[in-house]
């Protein structure tokens, strides 16, 4: 069965508001991905009779002293497991802009000497950078066109992959001389201006009339999404997949994406049993229960693709040797129904570093309002037990299994969820009909984006993170002790958080971010917080988690039975 993004359903036309954006359908078909209805992948939810009450209880157990500092080299940095490290492999995954647009990585040195930066694809070298202390760096990269798939055609919209695919020598391999951080962006600018110097933005698809319109669509992206990538010392090789269901009226399969780190590297996929893979390559068609096995070198790349109607969340990936693990989808509508549709991906955590306790906080929309998002929690665990202190959204469950995924739909507030075993949550943006509705089209801002919550053991009390200049609106939300004391840039914070629940302890504060060093900012703490990064521009966005501690702190999965 094919994956592919129609014309018809990522766009729509006849609008009066302007020509249309991709995902501008507004009807989703029964049983689409991101529907208002709750649903569960596999297994068995628990109970899930509605239960949006405000809780009074105090939360799971102090997350206890932070354990890791900020490394001073690359082998304190292996040692300290974070996302700060020297050794990373960014990994272009599909999705349908057009590739006018650039894929980049920033590279950010919180560090007080200058970082080296090399980055080389199958032994040959692509780019050099110097990155200074307390700066960043863009380094922008060629597209690898068999991983990303075919183009948009002029009115914006198109098919993207229709079956798996291997790529070895696929990734890219950066190196550096001192601890980074790296961010990686598909693409980095959602307009036609920047970019690397001297870049010509004229041949620009959406200058050209659309046919079906008589209009032009205007040089913007329209579908871009950011990665917090993890070092290679931070990674292992066991990951439960934390995605998106496929968008089936669309043909839209989401894709987990493996790139091997070490030679000889065996990989295990037992998908969950709503999961269905697409052949490719040398990936055979696997229906959900399945299992199969490929080998990667150093630098080889399979995206495993699934089939427009099943989710390949829950699926369990085990290696000989350590991996990474992202997670995506071409394009989306977040929920179904509701344009615009976007591109999302984000990286997965290693199943070891999965926590027990986690506050789910709704990002900040444009313009400073909140509106909500799409919650999503994956069981790792048979029989995890789940208590909401806060008090629990409707349709979330009180028990969980490993490999079950239990859909919230859209959750319109904060709230704090523990486990007496660890879990993963992830969160999906809303279009930009929803969280800019107070905007008339076609100037709305926002659309899809994945993130994951951060496990409250993974806090930390210092961050480097990036808020890219490109992007007309950059906001930092972040998770923290109501008592403690922020500081941005080397400024107080004068923002209040706003309590999760009566008694957690626990507050968001919602920060506009300003230009910052080039867009490069210093986040700092009295207590260990979580944050994450949000930005807008013209229907497009990003979202990531700004950074975590990744200390082993659960054992690795079972087995599947």
């Amino acid at each position: 069965m094919a994956a592919a993004a129609s014309a018809a359903a990522c766009s729509a036309s006849g609008s009066s508001a302007g020509p249309p954006r991709p995902g501008n359908t507004s009807g989703g078909g029964s049983g689409d991905g991101g529907s208002s209805t709750n649903t569960s992948t596999s297994g068995n939810a628990g109970s899930t009779s509605t239960g949006d009450d405000i809780g009074t209880g105090t939360g799971g157990s102090d997350p206890g002293p932070e354990l890791v500092g900020d490394p001073k080299t690359c082998a304190e940095a292996a040692a300290n497991k974070s996302y700060i490290g020297c050794d990373f492999w960014p990994t272009v995954t599909a999705n349908i802009v057009w590739s006018i647009f650039d894929y980049a990585v920033v590279v950010a040195n919180a560090g007080d000497e200058v970082a080296e930066v090399e980055v080389t694809r199958d032994g040959a070298s692509v780019a050099h950078a110097e990155v200074q202390p307390n700066s960043l760096t863009k380094v922008y990269l060629p597209w690898v066109p068999e991983l990303k798939g075919p183009d948009a055609g002029v009115c914006a919209s198109g098919e993207s992959i229709s079956s798996s695919v291997r790529v070895d020598g696929g990734a890219y391999h950066l190196v550096s001389t001192r601890p980074v951080t790296v961010y990686q962006f598909n693409a980095l600018e959602y307009k036609g201006a920047g970019g690397p110097d001297g870049k010509d933005w004229s041949s620009c698809p959406g200058l050209r009339m659309c046919p079906s319109s008589g209009d032009a669509y205007g040089c913007f992206s329209f579908t871009n999404d950011a990665s917090l990538l993890l070092p290679s010392t931070a990674m292992t090789g066991n990951y439960r997949i934390t995605g998106q269901q496929g968008w089936r009226s669309a043909s839209m399969g989401g894709y987990a994406v493996i790139t091997g780190i070490q030679d000889g590297t065996s990989v295990t996929v037992n998908l969950a049993q709503g999961a269905s893979v697409i052949a490719g390559d040398d990936i055979p068609a696997t229906p959900g229960g399945g299992s199969f096995t490929v080998d990667l070198d150093a630098g080889d790349v399979v995206e495993i693709l699934g089939t427009p109607s099943s989710d390949l969340s829950g699926s369990l990936v085990t290696a000989t040797r350590p991996v990474q693990v992202l997670t995506g989808m071409p394009c989306v509508q977040s929920p179904v129904g509701y344009k615009a549709c976007d591109h999302i991906e984000e990286s997965v955590f290693p199943a070891e570093t999965l926590g027990k306790r986690y506050f789910v906080a709704v990002p900040t929309s444009p313009g400073g309002e909140v509106f909500g998002h799409v919650v999503r929690l994956y069981g790792n665990v048979d029989g995890t037990a789940l208590t909401y202190p806060s008090g629990r959204p409707d349709g979330a469950p009180t028990s969980i299994d490993a490999g079950q995924v239990v859909d919230l739909s859209v959750v319109k507030r904060d709230f704090e969820v523990v486990g007496d075993h660890e879990f993963a949550v992830s969160t999906f943006m809303l279009g930009a009909e929803i969280v800019d509705r107070n905007t008339a089209p076609p100037d709305q801002k926002g659309d899809p984006s994945q993130s994951h919550a951060t496990a409250v053991e993974q806090y930390r009390t210092k961050y480097v993170f990036l808020a890219p200049s490109d992007y007309d609106e950059s906001y930092v939300d972040v998770i923290q002790p109501l008592d403690a004391t922020i500081m941005l840039d080397d400024a107080p914070v004068d923002v209040e958080p706003t309590p999760i629940g009566n008694g957690s302890g626990f507050g968001v504060a919602r920060i506009p971010l300003g230009p910052g060093n080039d867009g490069a900012h210093v986040l700092t703490a009295s207590a260990p917080v979580g944050i994450q990064v949000i930005g807008y521009g013209s229907y497009t966005s990003y979202q990531y988690p700004g950074g975590l501690n990744l200390v082993l702190i659960a054992p690795p999965p079972p087995p599947p039975n």
